[in-house]
């Protein structure tokens, strides 16, 4: 084994912390929350990104880390070399996520979502090991009804059918493998460190500051269940802290804020924020709309059992966001 890798192992009675797609927008919080919390002294983070979406400063993060793909050797070899007291927790948080290209590459999806993840489990995940795979809330169903950790799988595109058979798949050779598996599936995530985001939140912020336009598909009224990414953070890494000290934690857990909000009240809530008007028009986009749920929304007890109370409220994640795209 190679001295760089050896350089890399961990301090007696901390637990590896191993981010998978750290240096992203989730993985960024992540790390936030657990460089600024007492509580999760015990976790030591180490990261293996390939750098194709990294949030912004993460060349200034002193971390253990592996540039590459996870599926690499070298990634597999430097997660080898982490020494850790009662096995590694992992975090999955790598995958393919834009929804709407599902339909047009569906092998591309499974391989992204089902096959290099199972791969990487067989070849990573060792005895004693933890893995928490990063998942969503709202692609799995339909958009008819509140969601809950039990219920059952309907997702309404292709990309939400990947992410169920993820889920099964990879608690199964997570099992095989003599390792305990957690999911936690996030509703719409906003906030800090969400530079490369594309999604409604971050767009109509940042066009908002600048003065441009953009579209809201249909009439604006469907509506998500959103929740800030350092409450994300703070709830991933309230699990991870969890299973280092073999605490009980749910098999399936939930983080949302169990608070429905529509795309109109999302430009109020911007608009109130930045001081300024929203720019925008109104487009069919038929096609895209039949592919996603019309309503999303978690139910209140679940999303209470990683964060209790603790999950900030929709419009005041409104204002750190644009406190953050403003600097």
């Amino acid at each position: 084994m190679s001295e760089i890798y050896r350089k890399c192992a961990l301090m007696k009675n901390s637990s590896t912390l191993a981010l998978i797609g750290g240096y992203g927008f989730v993985g960024r919080n992540i790390l936030e929350n657990v460089a600024t919390d007492p509580a999760f002294e015990g976790l030591s983070p180490v990261i293996v990104d390939n750098l194709s979406n990294p949030a912004p400063g993460h060349e200034g993060l002193d971390y253990p880390s592996y540039v590459g793909g996870y599926e690499d050797q070298g990634a597999i070899d430097f997660l080898d070399a982490q020494e850790s007291e009662g096995g590694r927790i992992f975090v999955f948080l790598a995958g393919e996520t834009r929804v709407a290209e599902s339909k047009d590459r569906p092998l591309d999806f499974i391989d992204a979502n089902i096959a290099d993840p199972a791969k990487f489990v067989m070849q990573a995940v060792k005895p004693g090991d933890k893995f928490i795979l990063i998942s969503t809330a709202g692609a799995l169903f339909d958009g008819t009804f509140e969601v809950s950790v039990n219920s059952p799988y309907c997702p309404k595109n292709f990309y939400g059918a990947t992410k169920a058979a993820e889920e099964m798949i990879l608690e199964k050779l997570v099992e095989l493998r003599g390792a305990e598996f957690r999911v936690i599936r996030l509703t719409n995530v906003f906030g800090k460190y969400s530079d490369n985001k594309k999604s409604a939140i971050h767009a109509f912020t940042r066009a908002a500051i600048s003065g441009d336009s953009v579209f809201i598909n249909g009439d604006g009224q469907q509506s998500r269940d959103f929740i800030y990414a350092g409450d994300v953070g703070l709830g991933i890494a309230t699990l991870a802290a969890k299973l280092r000290a073999g605490e009980h934690s749910e098999p399936v857990n939930m983080l949302g804020s169990g608070v429905s909000t529509t795309l109109m009240d999302v430009v109020a809530a911007i608009e109130e924020a930045t001081g300024k008007p929203l720019n925008y028009e109104k487009i069919p986009a038929k096609e895209l709309l039949a592919t996603e749920p019309r309503d999303v929304i978690a139910d209140k007890a679940d999303v209470k059992v990683l964060l209790g109370d603790r999950a900030k409220p929709f419009v005041e994640g409104i204002r750190e966001t644009h406190g953050y795209y403003a600097k």
